[in-house]
């Protein structure tokens, strides 16, 4: 059925070099939903600089595009930042939101897996 959501990715896929996961967490909204959330925290215990900061956005980006391209075309990926935005960033769209880097404890993230329309 490629009307639901019926896989995730791993949790290796979600990893990023030089963080460690705060939260991981992964529900089901509905049959056509899955929320996937994560806080990622450094890994020397320390702060992420406004430079780390950007580099985990950059290849969170990229996580996101390479879900959309290992998915049904129908899937729709979405990505919100949640504790340096309130935009989704879509892949699809590559629109990437005004981000102001900072240093932060954690970046909290939420990735969307959507059944955009029906096959």
């Amino acid at each position: 059925m490629k009307n639901t959501i019926q896989r995730s990715f791993e949790i290796k896929d979600y990893r990023i070099p030089k963080t460690e996961f705060g939260d991981f967490w992964m529900t089901f909204e509905t049959r056509e939903k899955l929320k996937t959330k994560i806080t990622y925290v450094p890994e020397n215990g320390e702060k992420f600089t406004a430079l780390e900061v950007k580099s985990v956005i950059e290849e969170i980006i990229s996580k996101s595009k390479y879900f959309k391209e290992n998915l049904p075309e129908n899937i729709k990926v979405e990505v919100l930042f949640k504790n340096l935005s309130n935009d989704y960033y879509n892949p699809t769209e590559n629109e990437i939101p005004d981000f102001e880097f900072k240093d932060m404890d954690e970046i909290s993230v939420l990735f969307y897996f959507i059944v955009d329309y029906y096959i």
